[in-house]
């Protein structure tokens, strides 16, 4: 506790700008559970950005506005939303994507141009995942007392687990991976930040768990993958194969009991068997919480059906795009021609961030947008062995293929915080050597 409210001795070397700073933060990572809180939200950034602004010089922010492309890209890409705004037809639904889509635009000016250095990084890192963790512990605390009045097993699943906070599993889930892979960074660096290892792990395992009964998809089939890619190339290059062997054999035993303990889970992986799909279906969209029959709409099914929609707006407009405004109402058209009633009903977006990027700006729009969200991110990590920094990059940029992050406000947070605050730690020596000499001056 004394090192997440920089109390230890260790944190004297932290100046006034750098404790104001760690603080916004942490406010920040807080307010983003609060819910129907957006006002207080909305304050602590602009908080945040305010000491963004203050904490270095000017002529050292343009400089490394020209050094960090993927920033510049960024700033591009929402000044392209700008623009795109004003070529609209539906001006107000324009308007309402402008303002939800404020972070991305917000964090790269603020956070994106500044640069905290290592010791910070590590309490910021802390500071985050002691707050995912005792947010995973309330919610979890609160569906269980949900369970116990009601009976209904499915109130500790899926969106029903988050339902305290106001924030979709598969959101909360995605946080998860971040804070999990924090931890390790952090234990394996052997950070003065973390004082009770104990603790940490019992940590990893409760949001191991959590995070299992989430039943988000994507975010356990990437969180596995890593795991397992881990495991195998430990045991390669360490040539360990016995202890590789137990680490892997461990995985595996782990999500065989998960699956055993926790079967709605399981009940969400077995819609990928019905992916064959109907545009003129009526039928009820499955629930994690009811039996999967082959007529229902699902996640998986569903989600094939509006990338299909969506990738013709995406033919039809794959120079310019449909601009911001327009794009949702040139969907719902393809939707009424191919009689999709069930998505026009339910208002369903693309559940593709990459094929809604594509309709609403064009190719050209597209490439800015993977450039300066994904690819030059992760070009970074792997040129500097940031390891902590690329599989963040690869955690937002998976998740972004199942849902529209920018559509959704705490998609546009995730993906504005994480993306400058990555752009604002890995720097060689020699720069931050450069950097620190200049922001002293």
């Amino acid at each position: 506790m004394r090192s997440l409210l920089l109390l230890d001795p260790a944190a004297k070397i932290f100046s006034l700008r750098e404790r104001l700073l760690y603080f916004g933060i942490a406010l920040f990572f807080v307010s983003m559970f609060l819910p129907d809180m957006p006002v207080i939200n909305n304050i602590i950034i602009g908080g945040v950005v305010l000491v963004s602004f203050l904490y270095n010089p000017f002529a050292e922010k343009v400089r490394l506005f020209g050094e960090r492309k993927e920033i510049m890209l960024m700033v591009f890409f929402y000044i392209w939303h700008i623009v795109s705004t004003f070529l609209s037809v539906n001006r107000h639904e324009a308007y309402v994507m402008l303002a939800l889509r404020v972070p991305l635009l917000v964090f790269p000016i603020s956070i994106g141009l500044i640069y905290i250095r290592e010791e910070l990084k590590d309490r910021i890192l802390l500071a985050f995942i002691i707050i995912i963790t005792s947010t995973a512990v309330i919610c979890f605390i609160y569906s269980i007392g949900q369970y116990r009045q009601s009976g209904d097993t499915g109130l500790l699943y899926n969106d029903s687990l988050t339902s305290l906070i106001h924030v979709q599993s598969i959101y909360f889930a995605l946080i998860v991976n971040l804070a999990l892979f924090s931890y390790f960074y952090l234990l394996r660096k052997g950070s003065f930040a973390i004082e009770y290892i104990g603790l940490a792990y019992v940590s990893i395992v409760f949001l191991l768990v959590f995070h299992f009964m989430l039943a988000s998809r994507i975010a356990i089939i990437s969180l596995y993958s890593v795991f397992l890619f881990f495991g195998v190339m430990y045991m390669v290059r360490k040539k360990l194969y016995l202890g590789g062997g137990v680490i892997v054999l461990g995985l595996i035993i782990g999500t065989i009991i998960l699956v055993k303990v926790f079967p709605k889970t399981v009940n969400r992986f077995n819609e990928l068997h019905y992916t064959e799909y109907q545009f003129n279906n009526h039928n009820r969209e499955h629930h994690y919480n009811m039996v999967l029959t082959p007529d229902q709409w699902n996640g998986a099914n569903l989600r094939l059906a509006l990338w299909a929609c969506g990738k013709e707006v995406a033919g039809r407009y794959w120079l310019f795009g449909a601009q911001l405004g327009d794009k949702q109402d040139r969907l719902v058209e393809v939707y009424r021609e191919k009689r999709f009633d069930y998505a026009v009903q339910t208002k369903k977006n693309m559940h593709n961030n990459y094929i809604d990027v594509f309709c609403t700006f064009g190719m050209i729009g597209f490439a800015v947008f993977l450039l300066g969200y994904v690819i030059i991110p992760i070009l970074k990590a792997v040129r500097k062995r940031n390891l902590l920094g690329g599989l963040m990059v690869g955690f937002l940029a998976i998740s972004m293929v199942s849902e529209t992050y920018m559509d959704r406000s705490m998609g546009c947070l995730l993906l504005g915080f994480f993306l400058s605050f990555l752009a604002a730690t890995p720097l060689s020596g020699t720069s931050v050597q450069r950097m620190t000499l200049n922001s002293k001056s």
